[in-house]
């Protein structure tokens, strides 16, 4: 370009559009995080100071009754002194928020689980496996020892609940797996704790033998989520047995899993892991709107008196994260032991570390490959009520017990048995059982799925009058009609209809249905 003296020369700025400032997109974050529905028992929880009171001490506090000294002042709910004194190993969630908060960045306190991928959308190298650099690569990960727990007790609400569970074991020798329904609900006995109500197991479809379990596609899981819902209960864990007789005539078992042995495989780690990642918590202090989970794994075995006990455990969060980043395995030689992958051409694998003592009493640091699962887990103590209280889904109160689902088959003719020995005054307590509320809402004979809503509210609530009033409605009325045909109509090749009227169970041999007279369609 060449200007002469005199030319005039316009200059036209280029407007950008700004992009979004960091401030506006911390606010952008801070009210996606409102939004976050915290559980009934976390809402509580938050807005707990969590202190523990004491007493004045006679001999120590020289002060009137309004006073306060160090020998008798509220401790904190994280006070090390308290827990060794009480023998809580682990101080629950909010105790641990309320030492993090506690600090001089207490203020600023973000709860972010580790993360072993590599970011996305580098543009300085092709991406993996032709290049990474130090910006998009994943940071090295040490592992420790999580000093808190998301759920510190788990309550089933009667002692039935597992008996019936182990019933499978002691009548065919085999294992077990199901999950647990229930609520969250205050722990008294753990400053700002949570325990697990257990109201009743579910037992999924299922392979399984003396020494493995394997689950099967279940088509009714949802069915199963929608009757808890109507109950106001959800998925709180699952339990499997792993169990064996070391002498039939005094009822005794094998202590197979001890500090010797292992007290979770890796395997059940891993199960572990993957249900708490489906099953998290949701958190207004981290990013992504949950954090942790109050799952709880379950293992019913021999203890070291080779009496039957039930074992609770949770994985922690670093777990949960190398597993949902896939890159924690099962190791051969031991079930105690896992091993993280190595770096493929698929997937880049940081590095994973744990510290342990050496021979000497160093703390040296160690390659994950193998990894103890001790570094993974968390044990919580379990239980039953003691002061009486009644169950949610107490079921009939004269036998035979309705059979339960997955074990047996169901049909109208197993129902019409157990309901007709149930006496009329207990009307409530007979639908209360989880596996006669699922055979109400799948069988195909006579569905209350649509009604089903009406009676799970009676249950919460005890309301014998709904009760009564449900019993009294015209779906019921049709039900006690098709129970009251005293012989099960079949033909021969033990086939039947169903009349598309009244629904009554006809024989493959009648051609008109015997209730209503309706031609077979």
């Amino acid at each position: 370009m060449r200007l002469n003296h005199g030319d005039m020369v316009f200059i036209k700025s280029r407007v950008e559009t700004p992009g979004p400032s960091v401030a506006s997109m911390d606010s952008s974050v801070t009210s996606s995080l409102s939004s976050v529905i915290l559980n009934d028992v976390d809402n509580k929880l938050s807005k707990c100071d969590g202190l523990i009171s004491r007493n004045l001490n006679p001999q120590l506090c020289n002060h009137n009754e309004n006073g306060r000294c160090v020998h008798c002042s509220p401790l904190e709910p994280y006070d090390d002194d308290y827990l060794k004194e009480n023998k809580i190993k682990h101080m629950s969630y909010y105790s641990y928020l309320k030492k993090r908060k506690s600090g001089s960045d207490g203020k600023f306190v973000q709860m972010e689980d580790i993360d072993c991928t590599i970011k996305p959308g580098c543009l300085k190298h092709p991406p993996w496996p032709e290049g990474i650099c130090t910006q998009c690569q994943p940071k090295a990960v040490t592992l420790n020892q999580q000093e808190y727990r998301h759920s510190d007790f788990v309550e089933f609400e009667s002692a039935d609940i597992v008996e019936n569970f182990i019933s499978y074991w002691r009548e065919t020798g085999l294992q077990r797996v199901g999950f647990l329904y229930g609520r969250y609900d205050v722990e008294s006995h753990v400053p700002l704790g949570i325990k697990s109500v257990v109201s009743f197991i579910y037992e999924p479809p299922q392979n399984n033998d003396q020494k493995s379990i394997e689950f099967l596609d279940d088509p009714y899981h949802c069915v199963v989520d929608e009757i808890a819902k109507l109950l106001g209960l959800h998925c709180v864990g699952w339990i499997f047995s792993d169990l064996q007789a070391l002498s039939i005539s005094d009822g005794t078992v094998k202590n197979l899993r001890n500090g010797k042995t292992f007290y979770l495989s890796a395997q059940e780690c891993i199960h572990a892991a993957y249900f708490q990642n489906k099953y998290p918590s949701p958190s207004h202090l981290s990013k992504s709107g949950k954090f942790g989970s109050k799952f709880v794994t379950v293992c019913v075995s021999g203890n070291e008196s080779n009496t039957i006990e039930m074992f609770a455990y949770q994985v922690s969060n670093q777990c949960m994260a190398l597993v949902r980043d896939n890159i924690l395995l099962p190791a051969r030689e031991h079930p105690g032991l896992a091993y993280v992958k190595l770096s493929s051409e698929e997937q880049y694998v940081p590095d994973v570390f744990f510290r342990e003592k050496d021979e000497y009493g160093n703390i040296v640091t160690k390659e994950a490959r193998p990894l103890p699962v001790e570094y993974l887990l968390l044990q919580l103590p379990t239980g039953t009520p003691k002061d009486g209280q009644k169950p949610l889904l107490p079921g009939g109160m004269a036998p035979p017990k309705f059979p339960v689902v997955n074990r047996e088959s169901l049909d109208m003719e197993v129902f019409k048995k157990y309901y007709r020995a149930q006496p009329d005054e207990y009307f409530l307590e007979s639908l209360s059982d989880i596996n006669v509320l699922f055979f109400m809402y799948t069988n195909d004979t006579l569905s209350f799925q649509d009604s089903l809503a009406h009676i799970c509210t009676a249950i919460v609530k005890v309301d014998r009058e709904a009760g009564q009033a449900f019993k009294e409605s015209p779906g019921w009325a049709t039900l006690e009609q098709i129970l009251a045909v005293d012989t099960v109509l079949t033909a021969s090749n033990g086939t039947t209809w169903s009349c598309s009227i009244c629904t009554l169970i006809n024989g493959s041999d009648k051609t008109l249905c015997e209730a209503c007279g309706t031609p077979k369609s």
